[in-house]
């Protein structure tokens, strides 16, 4: 089960927050006390990992009376209640094992006074009575079937699990519904394991080892002739625990007065290493418990121990059939230098590679944050006590992209954004440009511009700009330019030869666009004319055709030829022909209509970004 989603309901400062993202590396950003921990608290408490204290329950939970799938209130009684959901993409072999399809909805919730209930979102007979069968005793079963009008077969002997049979065909056929339900026990154990490694266990090594180990562990059981074994043991405790409870079953009874009362007690062994004892020794010294050694050694074994779990926590999840591994951090990169965070970023991004594991990480390091992909990043704000949530998403526009990273920036406490992923500056030619190379990107590699360490800036056709890039370039920034064909064949451009040359520059630093002149002329006559019935419709009612857009590359500048035409003939032509690019830009569906020359042009940005930032200064700089 691959976590997607996470939300969270009065746990601590996470008063309401719906649909955090998870990826297969998340990285949790914000400043202190905005919720990263209880983020991935919560998360445990989701896993079954940790129970919910008191301290827990934000003080912003009122109670409630809706509870889906747990026993009524009466109307005074409203309880507070705290709800962890996830969302989960499931495999093949999990949707066979659980009757279910992707992706899954499963939820802890804690309430007050009663305790926590495993719940997911599951296709349920609507009629009530034909839930949770697998409870009944034989004469309820054989009651309920009578109210349904339902019989036994000739063949079948008057047992429970005959009565059972034939009232689960019927609420197999019977209306369903989608409802939050009690989960089943087969969904509890297909649920990811959890391994939970604080910045603090630097002080305690003995911690990191049982987390691992236990991870092992569990891996073991999961062998079918192991599984066996343990529930055959469970079976037998069961048994012998079933005169105890029905002493306690009547108990109750006779005291409180009831007709019936049930107690079924259900066992279940989880194994864990419980405990380890470690010691180092340096040479030509006798060993030293860890628990007396310093704070030093403690870190750096820490550290040897998580790099060294990488390929045991690898095999864990590449074994797993079901549920996988979801391992998190929780600021991991205390107390290190940045070489030894650069050495925690790497080892996080081997965790992550598996095809089974999923990684979460609470962090400040710009180490950390700058490695990864921003939309791979969560950032948490507070406000009045109250965490919030913002995040990238596919429909992010590239003004939000910018806006995120400002924000994201300024919560941390950098002095501007250029400290995250801008490593190469590309300068643009205008507006138009800067507007819809960002767009055409995202559409070609699914992710924002900026992922790719590239930042643009419109030029603005003016020799400030060109100035500004070569200040850049004598501070040992990369500066290139991504330009239209003719720029340097016009004298009237401003980045033609001479002036480029003038500047520092030459024309090995620019990417240029279009063939033979601009922007305009790499899309294709089909998608230009599609935007043109769509969007500026003629006033005679005709419609465009390709072979009126190819018309106009034969002679003159095609992007004036083009916006001349439709302003001749449509009353709803767009004011500028920069404005058509970007009209169009909006139109185009997927990576395959992005023209193949702009994503040559991008490819070679990117190369250029992934070998630019920060170099040395010489003696004569």
């Amino acid at each position: 089960m691959q976590l997607i989603g996470l939300s969270v309901t009065n746990f601590r400062s996470l008063a309401h927050v719906k649909d955090i993202p998870i990826t297969k590396q998340t990285i949790l950003t914000g400043h202190n006390d905005c919720g990263k921990t209880a983020t991935l608290d919560a998360l445990a408490f989701l896993l079954g990992e940790r129970d919910i204290q008191e301290s827990d329950i934000s003080h912003f939970a009122i109670g409630e009376s809706g509870r889906s799938a747990l026993p009524s209130l009466s109307a005074e009684e409203q309880p507070r209640a705290v709800t962890v959901e996830g969302e989960f993409e499931i495999s093949a072999s999990e949707a066979e094992l659980l009757n279910a399809t992707s992706p899954v909805r499963v939820r802890r919730r804690f309430i007050e006074g009663e305790g926590a209930y495993l719940e997911w979102e599951a296709k349920v007979p609507e009629n009530l009575e034909l839930r949770g069968l697998q409870a009944l005793k034989a004469g309820e079963l054989r009651q309920l079937a009578s109210g349904l009008a339902i019989t036994l077969r000739v063949d079948q002997p008057n047992v429970r699990a005959s009565w059972l049979e034939v009232l689960e065909d019927h609420a197999a056929t019977a209306p369903r519904v989608m409802e939050w339900v009690a989960a089943p026990i087969v969904l509890k154990d297909a649920l990811p394991q959890l391994l939970y490694f604080r910045g603090d266990a630097a002080e305690s090594p003995e911690a990191v080892v049982r987390s691992i180990l236990t991870a092992k562990l569990r891996e073991y059981t999961l062998d079918e002739t192991t599984r066996q074994k343990i529930t055959a043991l469970e079976d037998e405790f069961s048994a012998q625990l079933k005169e105890d409870a029905d002493l306690l079953r009547k108990m109750v009874v006779e005291r409180c007065a009831f007709d019936e009362f049930t107690l079924e007690p259900q066992i279940q062994f989880k194994p864990s290493v419980s405990s380890v004892s470690l010691a180092a020794s340096a040479r030509g010294q006798h060993p030293v418990p860890l628990s007396a050694a310093g704070a030093g050694r403690s870190r750096r074994i820490t550290l040897a121990l998580w790099e060294a779990s990488q390929q045991l926590l690898s095999e864990v999840a590449e074994n797993s059939t079901v549920g996988g591994v979801i391992i998190v951090y929780d600021e991991p990169d205390t107390h290190l230098d940045y070489d030894h965070q650069r050495r925690v970023m790497e080892m996080i991004k081997a965790s992550a590679k598996g095809a089974h594991s999923t990684v979460l990480v609470a962090t400040h390091s710009l180490n950390l944050i700058d490695g990864v992909d921003i939309q791979d990043i969560v950032h948490l704000n507070s406000r009045d006590g109250r965490a919030h949530v913002q995040s990238l998403g596919g429909d992010d526009t590239d003004a939000e992209t910018r806006r995120f990273l400002s924000n994201m920036a300024t919560s941390l406490g950098f002095r501007n954004s250029v400290l995250l992923h801008e490593k190469c500056f590309i300068g643009v030619e205008g507006a138009t440009e800067y507007a819809a190379l960002p767009a055409l990107f995202k559409l070609a590699f699914g992710y924002p511009i900026q992922s790719a360490g590239i930042a643009l800036w419109s030029c603005g056709g003016n020799d400030g700009a060109l100035n500004f890039a070569k200040f850049l370039k004598e501070h040992h920034r990369t500066v290139k330019f991504m330009v239209d064909a003719d720029s340097l064949r016009d004298k009237n451009r401003e980045f033609n030869v001479d002036r480029l040359r003038k500047q520092g520059f030459a024309e090995s630093d620019c990417l240029f666009i279009g063939d033979p002149h601009e922007l305009e002329d790499v899309f294709g006559n089909d998608q230009w004319a599609d935007t043109m019935n769509a969007l500026w419709p003629r006033n005679d009612e005709l419609q465009w055709s390709p072979a009126d857009v190819n018309a106009l590359r034969a002679g003159g500048k095609f992007s004036k030829n083009l916006h001349t035409l439709v302003r001749e003939h449509s009353s709803q032509a767009p004011r500028s022909k920069e404005d058509m690019v970007v009209a169009l830009t909006r139109r185009l569906r997927g990576p395959s209509d992005v023209p193949a020359s702009l994503i040559t042009n991008f490819e070679a940005a990117m190369k250029i970004a992934s070998n630019a930032g920060q170099s040395y200064w010489s003696e004569g700089d």
